[in-house]
């Protein structure tokens, strides 16, 4: 398959198009490839006409691979092959070469001998300050979501608050339901310290990933009062889609298998039906209700999630210029419209290929008002991101394109090796998630 030593040809490539059912929390682990696959510049992150060089060797302690029974894949953008490639096999290792004249991501993966759980992966994004929106707004962008708002505002706010069980005696912790107009109230829990004078607490409002009954998509007492007692900060953890709270498993199950099925592709043909409008205006009234508790300090409010979560606590800052602060880890809902330009768009991935039906049209005029690339020019929140360079579930290009467009301080952390679940050792150099989120909510509550 490959030259021989010394001499070099273009490959053909084939395309892998991932087609997701959506964002999976948790997943068996793969067996360990024979391979490893590394970028030449280790931080994956180079300018417009650097070659970029790939190598792809033996895993350290691994079998021996034949060279001649790798196959090598190159993708642009998440969407196709790219061809214009060179390769070199020196003795067991391979060199894929190529030198990008436009901002963008590229991936390589290296499969030994046909087996392709067995796959090897790394990324590299190409000028990521430059990578802009695949769409401008629409025109009554601003005139949609202040609709949404004043409908809220017809709606004063009444919460209800029922005490349940605290993990910690020195929290207290209340159930929380807050009606919402033409869509599922928030619920979920609000934990706080015991006897919290007024305006003493910064607050976080927690964010749930995608899915319907797995765990992750449920808000938890546990996990509001360690929260609360880790950060002296009070706490709101709200469900995904409004569901209630500490229900049997059937009753998320059927959610599951009925009301919510596809939720994500519900209304994306239609701005106003749009799954994720409700969820956003579940945002604007849990940060509400944040702002309405006495031991709020007045100052701060951030905002953290994963995945959906992330694209949420992304929206957030958006939506109410009073959310201070984010950690978005592997955010959606960011640039869906990437197709238009010939690269993956942001979960749930609303377009496909075929951008010239009416009912693309249709989809591409919705779902711009629910995308994180056009809210966040109103954010001002003190921002942290991080993405993985071979996640294809919440691809890198929005990602970026939506933090380019955030106008307050911003960092965004590009790991070379992380799919969309866990963080690989060989990425560990460039910070542990936990620990740089941790460092960043200290540092912002300080503030």
């Amino acid at each position: 398959m490959f030259a021989r030593h010394g001499t070099s040809r273009k490959l053909a490539f084939c395309v892998w198009i991932i087609v997701l059912a959506g964002v999976v929390a948790s997943a068996q682990q793969p067996p360990a490839s024979s391979l490893v696959v590394d970028s030449q510049e280790r931080s994956a992150i180079y300018p417009v006409g650097k070659e970029v060089i790939f190598t792809v060797k033996p895993a350290a302690g691994a079998e021996p691979v034949d060279p001649d029974k790798v196959t090598v894949i190159v993708t642009r953008d998440g969407w196709g092959e790219f061809t214009a490639v060179e390769t070199e096999r020196t003795g067991d290792a391979i060199e894929v070469r190529f030198t990008p004249q436009a901002p963008g991501w590229y991936t390589c993966e290296a499969t030994p001998d046909g087996d392709r759980r067995a796959t090897a992966r790394a990324g590299v994004v190409i000028a990521p300050e430059q990578i802009a929106p695949s769409m401008p707004e629409p025109d009554d962008f601003d005139e949609f979501w202040d609709a949404r708002r004043a409908a809220l505002a017809g709606m004063p706010m009444k919460a209800d608050l029922v005490p349940v069980e605290s993990p910690d005696l020195q929290i207290e912790c209340f159930s929380i339901e807050i009606p919402c107009p033409q869509t599922n109230p928030v619920r979920g829990y609000y934990a706080c310290r015991k006897g919290a004078t007024a305006r003493s607490a910064p607050a976080i409002l927690y964010v749930r990933a995608a899915g319907v009954s797995g765990d992750w998509c449920k808000a938890s007492p546990r996990n509001a009062t360690s929260l609360a007692k880790q950060y002296g900060a009070i706490i709101v953890d709200i469900n995904a889609h409004g569901m209630l709270n500490d229900q049997p498993p059937e009753y998320y199950h059927s959610l599951e298998q009925n009301e919510l099925r596809d939720y994500r592709y519900q209304g994306r043909d239609d701005r106003d039906r749009f799954y994720f409008v409700g969820m956003y205006v579940r945002l604007l009234r849990a940060v509400e209700f944040i702002a309405s508790r006495p031991p709020w300090d007045g100052t701060h409010i951030l905002t953290i999630g994963e995945s959906q979560g992330g694209g949420q606590a992304l929206a957030a800052p958006g939506l109410d210029k009073r959310v201070s602060g984010v950690v978005a880890l592997v955010p959606a809902m960011c640039d869906f419209t990437g197709p238009v330009v010939n690269r993956a768009g942001g979960w749930p991935m609303p377009l496909g290929r075929d951008l010239e039906s009416e009912n693309a049209k249709k989809v591409i005029a919705a779902v711009r008002y629910c995308d994180n690339v056009n809210l966040a020019k109103w954010s001002r929140a003190e921002t942290l991101i991080f993405v993985g360079l071979i996640d294809t579930a919440c691809s890198p290009p929005g990602v970026f394109a939506t933090c380019n467009a955030l106008s307050g301080s911003k960092r965004i952390v590009a790991y070379p090796h992380k799919p969309h679940n866990g963080l690989p050792k060989e990425d560990r150099w460039l910070g542990d998630i936990t620990t740089l989120q941790d460092q960043f909510i200290r540092r912002h509550f300080s503030r």
